[in-house]
């Protein structure tokens, strides 16, 4: 009976510490960018070259080059603005 209730405790220790990583691994997981063009200055992205990708609290950016890059990180609310504004238009 005692090494039951052993068993029954690491179980459920267990699922316990797996449901809490699970959850974790979910939140960490960034919003996907929904454009296919560059955030800073909107041109098709991947016509120069591989796309500059990085996460900023929490949603992916998808830019052009690094000089776009710091663009967005000087002004990254203009930027966020204009995503949230083409995620609008592209819901309609």
């Amino acid at each position: 009976m005692k090494n039951l209730k052993c068993i029954l405790a690491i179980i459920l220790t267990v699922t316990i510490v797996a449901v809490s990583l699970t959850s974790q691994a979910d939140e960490q997981k960034p919003k996907p960018y929904p454009l296919d063009t560059c955030l800073v200055c909107g041109m098709k992205l991947g016509e120069m070259g591989k796309p500059c990708v990085f996460v900023y609290k929490g949603q992916e950016i998808k830019v052009c080059g690094k000089s776009e890059k710091t663009d967005f990180e000087k002004n990254p609310d203009k930027y966020l603005k204009k995503l949230a504004d083409a995620e609008g238009k592209l819901k309609r």
